[in-house]
């Protein structure tokens, strides 16, 4: 059973597989599909398995599930799609390849772009729990679990950034280069950051997410990678 052959419907795409590769991570949604426990409803008009999800992402995720390696063509971007996918199919070591690949991707790009990066954790109390997609820092405070940003880059990006006079100071008094900034809600307006952002040439690279709970309750982390080109 398990050296059968499948041919699957992916959005109108069709692919040509084993019951065995579908079925090798077995934990996952997709090896659930075919592992004979769970029969799918949906087929197409030749008697084919149809997945309603996108069919040219797919054709990584079957390569994923051949080899065990995310191989993705030179100048590959659509990383968000392709991890949407990933997580439909609820492949866990997938989902890492992507992240690996993702942050190796824009380390390798960043190295030849001329400007200024900011990394800007966002902060919020929350009772519901999300994927683990990075470790948020530990120690967080009261004020900044509630709304606050935590920004991180070079003293001369920070202080392009509309933050409070307290903040300016102490970054014009410092000497190091690279420099953190911790802002409350009640500080510096999130969106007041965001505006200023959009409207002063900033360009956002990465986004990703990723929730904990200690004894001050849960919190979730939103971190984005903002880059301003230098001409």
């Amino acid at each position: 059973m398990s050296d059968e052959v499948v041919t699957l419907n992916v959005g109108g795409m069709l692919y040509t597989t084993t019951r065995a590769t579908l079925t090798k991570y077995s934990d996952s949604m997709i090896g659930t599909m075919f592992s004979g426990h769970y029969v799918p409803t949906a087929f197409d008009q030749q008697g084919n398995y149809f997945i309603d999800r996108d069919g040219y992402m797919f054709r990584h995720i079957l390569n994923f599930l051949r080899s065990g390696q995310l191989c993705l063509p030179q100048g590959f971007k659509d990383f968000d799609l392709l991890e949407a996918e990933a997580d439909f199919y609820q492949v866990p070591s997938l989902i890492c390849a992507i992240k690996s690949v993702r942050q190796r991707s824009f380390a390798a790009t960043a190295r030849h772009r001329q400007g200024f990066y900011i990394e800007i954790l966002d902060f919020e109390e929350t009772a519901y729990f999300y994927r683990f997609y990075s470790d948020p820092p530990r120690g967080i405070n009261t004020e900044l679990k509630n709304s606050g940003l935590v920004i991180s880059g070079s003293k001369q990006a920070l202080l392009t950034l509309p933050l409070p006079e307290k903040t300016i100071k102490d970054l014009q008094t410092g000497e190091s280069v690279y420099r953190t900034v911790n802002l409350s809600s009640s500080s510096c307006p999130k969106m007041a950051i965001i505006h200023h952002l959009q409207g002063a040439g900033w360009q956002l690279v990465t986004t990703s997410f990723s929730n904990s709970t200690n004894s001050d309750g849960s919190y979730m982390v939103h971190k984005y990678i903002w880059y301003l080109p230098v001409t």
